[in-house]
């Protein structure tokens, strides 16, 4: 995983002093990798010891190691370097709108790619696979992707579950069994709706997958199969642009990973629903 985009997805969830040091790297990686413990604590207006701290925080034994993960992460950044993503600005052409749309969503992909734990999917692709009933939780664009996938479940013949209406989500809640799953989908983690519902999930005994951003955040803290996304979005966040295309990645793998379990009779399924559909579509 690039330290660049975990120092980007957490900082918001650091410390005054660890923020600082993150801005001091984030900034000018290339000097900070060239300084001592005790120039980079003066350079940031903190202690050595707040730096040790930050490193642990960020998955690192100590400074020595954060600092060769910093090279490793410098040379990626040089080749990519060419690939930006901008707010969209009120002045912006069409053109421009384009790019940067279209840059937002690849670099948001990319970025889930890289922060996904593929022992964690293939957890989740197992329990879905054996799970009774999928019940699927999410709220505003988070529910729509819920909704997706549900659609996606039942073209496999799929026990999928998912109710816009954020009440009738917690009902569901209620009557889990053992044998079902739950999947909450939560950009931030902290939707007190989606956290509810699994928060009975779990106390129903029934397996919880989250889908939230990279970080700690409640809903993962209380989920048995955590799964991140890299959502890239600044100031301007436009109907979750971003955020909605990596979990819809994510759902997809998922989709993709329980397909092939039994392809032969997925493939029948998938072909019936098709077949079905396909007349009601305006002939030529």
């Amino acid at each position: 995983m690039s330290l660049f985009l975990k120092m980007n997805q957490v900082k918001d969830q650091l410390t005054n002093s660890e923020q600082k040091i993150a801005s001091c790297v984030l900034d000018d990686e290339e000097e900070v990798y060239n300084l001592s413990i005790q120039d980079l604590a003066k350079k940031c207006n903190t202690s050595p010891s707040s730096i040790v701290r930050f490193c642990k925080k960020m998955g690192f034994e100590g400074f020595q190691d954060f600092k060769i993960e910093l090279a490793k992460g410098i040379s990626d950044s040089k080749k990519s370097q060419n690939i930006v993503y901008e707010d969209v600005r009120v002045d912006d052409t069409i053109e421009d709108i384009v790019g940067k749309i279209s840059a937002g969503n690849i670099k948001s992909i990319e970025n889930t790619v890289d922060l996904l734990d593929y022992d964690e999917v293939e957890k989740a692709v197992e329990v879905l696979n054996n799970a009774n009933n999928i019940f699927l939780y999410g709220v505003g664009a988070s529910g729509l992707v819920a909704l997706d996938f549900q659609y996606k479940l039942m073209r496999i013949s799929r026990n999928a579950f998912m109710y816009l209406d954020s009440h009738t989500q917690l009902s569901t809640a209620v009557n889990i069994q053992k044998d079902d799953v739950a999947v909450g989908i939560s950009h931030s983690g902290r939707t007190l709706e989606v956290f509810k519902a699994m928060e009975m999930a779990n106390k129903k005994g029934a397996k919880t997958i989250s889908i939230t951003r990279y970080g700690d955040n409640p809903l993962s803290n209380i989920s048995d199969i955590k799964l991140c996304t890299g959502g890239i979005e600044g100031n301007l966040r436009v109907g979750a642009i971003a955020s909605r295309i990596a979990q819809l990645t994510v759902i997809d793998i998922l989709f993709v990973g329980l397909a092939k379990k039994d392809f032969g009779a997925i493939s029948e399924y998938l072909k019936g629903t098709r077949m079905i559909v396909d007349d009601f579509k305006i002939k030529k």
